[in-house]
């Protein structure tokens, strides 16, 4: 008593510690991802089970609002207001362009930005006009009133426009159900209008506008005119410009877009050359850039292979780079990808197996993606150069092909699916099979296929020659009538003529009758001056018609050869030679200048010839009889192996 009166309670109070307060300052308990859990008290700690869900403890790195209101992104997960009600049209273009790059897809937040874009539509004025119709586009949010008022606006406002926003404009007409042919016609006969008349543009505003019309595919034929219209005057326009400056993604897509739309080796008829030549000055300028492309997307090396495929953009080093890209950076395809990629290398020849190894590698991971087109493109890729055929048969693409089923596969899959196993070598297992379920599945269909498609089916058949007579008669009975109303280019009646005139006599003993009935449409056809390849083809399947008024026909052909033979690689040089023998066999000879440029020409690439080659061509001319100064000199490797020479020998 006498220690508590004379220090007092407080003394006492301060001097006694009862037990260990536990420390507040310790790291662990500060932080609330790692503090351990109480027991009997944290049961269930939803930061360690759904961190997302609390986001008011993260640390405020960003505000909570985005352009002044609230976050649109984390709308769902806030709640609240989202205040659409007091946008402006800037801002709704750029939350709306925010929400489609954030993903944000729900219903409710998409159903307040129609109702506010209707709102605004008779003050919104370009660019954000197009951008809040592309921005509805990409989400695929299809209001009928919005649509209709939009529409409307953009008439209104579409003489104001400049380039980039018909750029914007055509982008959001990507979407089918956004598209309408005749506003599609009015912006394309303005951005015309643009080009023609107006200077200003940068290369990068040219290079996407040509960019938004690649994913115009396809059209009618009435807006088709239009679109390759409008990509001449862009080619002529890029190539003003300083092509340096686009960046390599860029340059690949324009590549792709003028090869899509069929302006680059084309046998139609064109005003300028001009895609052509941006093309290869593009493929000049991406050597040694390839690296860097792959590295920003592997998507683009396909499509920059399908560019160089579609445009025959025969450039060997930039090609020998792509293919070497392509291969380290397989892994990063998607199903799509490494089928446009097999695809496409092996149309260009490429024969590397590690290259095709990786392929169908990365094909077993993304086989259940891949759609019926991708399929087929896959089966053009692998099964052309047989390296690894029946594998890919016999792993994932197989199964995939058989999971998706040929009903679901549409007219384009389909002959595409016809060509690559038509080019299959003999005995490939299940290659029979399935072409007799593609051919089923075709002739079921058959009014449902374009002239082009049944042009490929046909020649498809040449090669694969199918048993049943009636079925193989009645598909180029509907091929021929298709030609005739449709009109085709000199590409497909030249795989029309190959398909009747690769069939034995048994299997089509009217076929001079065929080819007699199509010569008018062949000889206009050689008057557009098709391609080499197309004109060979035509001259080869005549040497199956034995009707006077083929003379004609074959002269129009030697003279098309005579002058354009120098396009033809040496293999299809030498075929061309046999082909010149087999029509001379017909008693028709050719001419002196034709049977001249090929010797020369063989001459000159005969070192790209496979060894034992090069003698079917100096056989084939001893057979015309020509004199001995044209027949090609054999070295000792062009002269076969005696044991091989059988192997080797023309069909």
């Amino acid at each position: 008593m006498a220690l508590l009166q004379r220090h007092g309670a407080r003394t006492l109070r301060q001097g006694c510690r009862w037990y260990t307060p536990p420390s507040r300052r310790t790291w662990s308990k500060q932080h609330h991802r790692i503090r351990m859990p109480r027991p009997m008290v944290d049961r269930f700690d939803l930061s360690r089970v759904q961190p997302q869900k609390e986001w008011w403890r993260e640390r405020r790195i960003a505000p909570a609002t985005f352009f002044g209101f609230p976050d649109v992104t984390k709308a769902g997960l806030r709640g609240g207001s989202m205040y659409v009600e007091q946008m402006d049209a800037v801002t709704l273009a750029v939350l709306t362009d925010k929400c489609v790059q954030e993903d944000v897809w729900d219903p409710e937040v998409w159903m307040k930005f129609c109702w506010r874009a209707q709102q605004l539509s008779s003050r919104t004025q370009e660019p954000d006009l197009c951008y809040i119709f592309r921005a509805f586009a990409r989400a695929d949010w299809f209001d009928q009133n919005l649509l209709t008022t939009y529409l409307g606006r953009l008439h209104r406002r579409l003489p104001m426009f400049q380039l980039p926003d018909v750029t914007v404009l055509l982008e959001a007409f990507a979407n089918p159900r956004f598209r309408q042919g005749e506003y599609l016609q009015r912006s394309l006969t303005h951005m015309a209008l643009l080009l023609q008349h107006r200077d200003d543009a940068s290369v990068e505003d040219l290079a996407k506008t040509s960019m938004a019309l690649r994913d115009l595919l396809p059209q009618p034929e009435e807006l088709a005119v239009e679109v390759r219209a409008g990509l001449q005057l862009l080619a002529e326009a890029l190539l003003l410009r300083e092509l340096s400056d686009l960046s390599p993604t860029q340059a690949i897509h324009v590549m792709h877009s003028m090869a899509s739309w069929g302006l680059v080796n084309s046998e139609h008829a064109q005003s300028s050359n001009a895609p052509a030549d941006l093309c290869w000055t593009l493929a000049r300028e991406l050597k040694g850039k390839i690296r860097e492309a792959g590295r920003a997307s592997a998507e683009d090396l396909a499509a920059l292979a399908m560019a160089m495929n579609l445009g025959a953009v025969r450039h060997e080093e930039v090609w020998q780079e792509l293919a070497k890209n392509l291969e380290l950076e397989m892994h990063r395809l998607s199903g799509s990808g490494v089928a446009t990629a097999v695809y496409a290398a092996s149309r260009f020849g490429h024969r590397n197996v590690k290259f095709y190894e990786n392929a169908l590698r990365r094909l077993g991971e993304e086989a259940p993606k891949m759609s019926p087109l991708d399929c087929a493109r896959a089966a053009g890729g692998f099964l052309r150069p047989g390296i690894v055929a029946e594998k890919a048969l016999k792993g994932a693409l197989g199964d995939q092909i058989l999971h998706l089923g040929f009903g679901a596969f549409d007219t384009e899959a389909l002959s595409l699916m016809l060509d690559a196993l038509s080019r299959a070598r003999a005995g490939v297992w299940g290659v029979e099979a399935m072409a007799g379920s593609v051919l089923e599945e075709i002739h079921s269909r058959l009014s449902d296929f374009a002239a082009e498609e049944l042009a490929s089916i046909s020649r498809s058949l040449g090669y694969l020659q199918p048993e049943v007579s009636e079925v193989l008669r009645e598909i180029l009975d509907r091929t021929a009538q298709a030609v005739q109303e449709e009109g085709v280019s000199p590409r497909c009646l030249a795989m029309l003529c190959q398909g009747i005139a690769l069939q034995p006599p048994s299997a089509l003993p009217d076929a001079s009758e065929r080819l007699e009935a199509l010569l008018p449409q062949v000889h206009e056809a050689l008057k557009a001056k098709p391609t080499a390849v197309s004109a060979a083809q035509i001259f080869w399947s005549l040497s199956r018609c034995s009707c006077p008024a083929r003379d004609e026909v074959l002269q129009a052909a030697d003279e098309c050869l005579a002058a354009r033979a120098v396009d033809l690689s040496a293999d299809l040089l030498v075929n061309l030679a046999e082909s010149m023998a087999a029509v001379g066999r017909t008693g028709w000879q050719p001419s002196r200048k034709l049977v001249a440029r090929v010797s020369s020409l063989l001459d000159m690439k005969r070192y790209d010839l496979r060894p034992g080659k090069l003698w079917r061509a100096a056989v084939a001319f001893q057979s015309l009889e020509v004199p001995e100064e044209y027949v090609p000199q054999l070295e000792p490797r062009d002269r076969p192996d005696p044991k091989t020479r059988q192997k080797d020998a023309p069909e």
